[in-house]
Formats: C-alpha cells, structure tokens, sequence
C-alpha cells in the first residue's frame, strides 16, 4: 500500500473486504464513506422489515450498526462477504433490542408509500396505495424467521448462502423459509379464483 491518499474514483473500484480493511488500517474516513454508500440503504431496510416498520427503531439500529463496524474494525477478517458481516451484526442489535428491557412494542403508523407519480389520476393513486398497503400487511404478517429471509433476499438482494451465514442456519432452512414465505404470500396477495 503507497502513502499516497487514495481517490473516490480509486476506492468505488475496490471490493468491500479491501475497503473494510482499509479501515481496519487505519484509513477510515473514505473507505467507510464508500461502504455506507454501497450499503446504508439495504441495511436500513432490511432493518425497517425486521421491526414491522418501525422507523425509528431502524434507523437507531443502523446507526449503532455503523458505529459497532468501526469500532471493531480491528478485528475483522475476510472470512465472508462484507455485506454478510455487516447484516449479522445489524441482526444481532436488532435481537438484542427485541430482548431488552427498553424495547416496546406499538404498532407502526401506516405508512403506505405515496405514488410519486404526478400523472397518476387519483384513482389510480388510491389502487397503487391500497395494493402497497396489501403486500405490506402481508408481507408483515408473515412469521420473523420466514419475513426476514424475504427481506434479505428481496429488499437487501443477498444470495440464499449469505443469508444462510447472516441468520446462522442451513442454506435449505433459508430455501424452506421462502418456499413457505412465498406460498403464504400467494394465497393472501392472489385474487380468489
């Protein structure tokens, strides 16, 4: 490694194991800029997926998330994908929240997306919200383990072993879970026949 400072256009070209041991290293300003860059978006969504929609709570989670890389930077080894690092211990805050004394449950406000297109007529808008709200409340009434394979596959587009390493199960538990995820999914979402 030269001394010489290493550019954005430099970095966006590295793999994310290079960038995290960079940081590790001791060079962390950029690399960690790149790899909040390439993956903050994924992480807080599959958060907001594990919390039923809770944003707050998410967000909290991703920022400790952060924080807990960067802080044990030193201790990283490439032994997975960063990416599979990054949303295990995203999982493990997230668990540790759900067992800890401050945590509440509420239910989320609903918070169907608005169409953001402005050509919809308001028809259209109301049926693009109520199809947005049906897939959301079937997708959040869908048992933890098998919600949270959906959202890593989907929402964070890992592959079926990197979630497997991510929740700590076999690679055909994930397989299962989707399977069964997907049929739940059909018979709530399909019109009746």
């Amino acid at each position: 490694m030269t001394d010489t400072p290493r550019t954005n256009d430099d970095l966006s070209a590295l793999p994310d194991e290079e960038l995290m041991l960079l940081v590790a290293q001791g060079v962390v300003r950029e690399p960690a800029a790149e790899l909040f860059a390439r993956h903050n978006k994924a992480l807080f969504n599959f958060i907001a997926w594990l919390s039923q929609g809770d944003l707050k709570e998410a967000e909290d989670i991703a920022q400790s998330t952060w924080i807990r890389v960067l802080s044990r930077c030193g201790d990283y080894t490439p032994s997975a994908a960063f990416r599979t690092f990054l949303f295990q211990i995203a999982r493990n805050l997230w668990l540790d929240a759900r067992g800890s004394a401050w945590h509440q449950r509420t239910q989320p406000e609903d918070c169907a997306p608005e169409a953001e297109d402005e050509d919809l007529s308001p028809e259209a808008a109301l049926r693009l919200a109520q199809d947005s709200g049906r897939v959301r409340a079937a997708l959040m009434g869908l048992p933890a383990p098998q919600r949270e394979a959906v959202a890593l596959r989907f929402f964070a587009d890992m592959s079926l072993e990197d979630i497997a390493t991510t929740v700590g199960v076999g690679f055909e538990t994930i397989k299962s879970r989707l399977r069964y995820a997907f049929r739940q999914l059909r018979d709530q979402l399909e019109p009746p026949g």
